[in-house]
């Protein structure tokens, strides 16, 4: 499956796929794709490339949320992780990939098949590649000059053709490096004193509605809500913060996620 994602992907048991960078599991088994929150799939991508080794709680919390500005509580954490076990049960892999270990922290043990794969996207033809040796090949006598003008020429081609495409991908890498992850979220209004944002392309402001209603859901004067509703999975995230997310500026946020909680629209 690798039309709509983007990047590498980590292949779990030869069944299993986990898209860092989509937030995403895929099933090669039953087909199923579990849209993972932002924090459980940052941490499960720590723990699959630090695989049998131990990853401490304030390494998770780091790289889950506190690296973005959040804070998280311990109920947050294991919310998060227990979700994720659950996804990876919802897509068919039912050995445990995530090993607890008391008072200590988390691991992927190193007899879980983990394999970490970049899909190939080549489509030109090999027989269309540049061949240095047909050029070579006619009239011996003048092989000397006109093989190695041409050797030099292809050369030069080549190397500034791997420095653009090196340029190319580490602009790349600092662009997603530097994403901010509330750019995803757009502003709705203000909705019983909360400035509400809600998560683009997957979360209506008619899911909102619905969700304030059945949880009792209030906050405080001009409190900051970022709301996402997952539409595969029952349940709900909401992010509140002190004041409208800023790259750079300090805010106070806090996570709460409600685990069986489904919109119906």
């Amino acid at each position: 499956m690798t039309s709509n994602c983007s990047g590498y992907y980590y292949l779990i048991g030869d069944s299993v796929e986990f898209w860092p960078e989509d937030n995403l599991l895929y099933s090669r088994i039953n087909g199923e794709k579990i849209t993972l929150f932002v924090a459980a799939s940052r941490c499960f991508q720590l723990l699959l490339i630090q695989q049998g080794e131990l990853v401490s709680q304030r390494e998770l919390f780091e790289a889950g949320w506190q690296k973005n500005g959040l804070e998280v509580s311990n109920n947050t954490f294991y919310q998060n992780i227990l979700m994720l076990r659950k996804g990876l049960k919802l897509a068919g892999y039912e050995q445990a990939v995530i090993k607890t270990v008391p008072r200590q922290g988390l691991t992927v043990p190193s007899m879980v098949p983990v394999a970490r794969i970049i899909p190939d996207t080549s489509t030109a033809p090999a027989e269309e590649m540049p061949s240095v040796e047909e050029n070579l090949l006619p009239t011996p006598s003048k092989v000397d000059k006109k093989a190695s003008s041409r050797s030099r020429h292809m050369w030069a081609i080549l190397l500034s053709l791997s420095f653009g495409v090196g340029i190319a991908l580490l602009a790349a890498w600092n662009s997603t490096e530097n994403t901010n992850f509330f750019s995803t979220f757009n502003f709705v209004g203000n909705i019983e004193q909360c400035s509400v944002y809600l998560h683009s392309g997957q979360t209506s402001l008619q899911s909102y509605r619905q969700f304030i209603a059945q949880n009792n859901f209030t906050c405080k004067k001009q409190e900051v809500v970022y709301f996402t509703a997952n539409p595969l999975v029952p349940r709900a995230s909401v992010i509140r913060c002190e004041w409208p997310f800023a790259s750079g500026t300090k805010n106070l946020c806090i996570s709460e996620y409600y685990l069986e909680w489904q919109h119906n629209e």
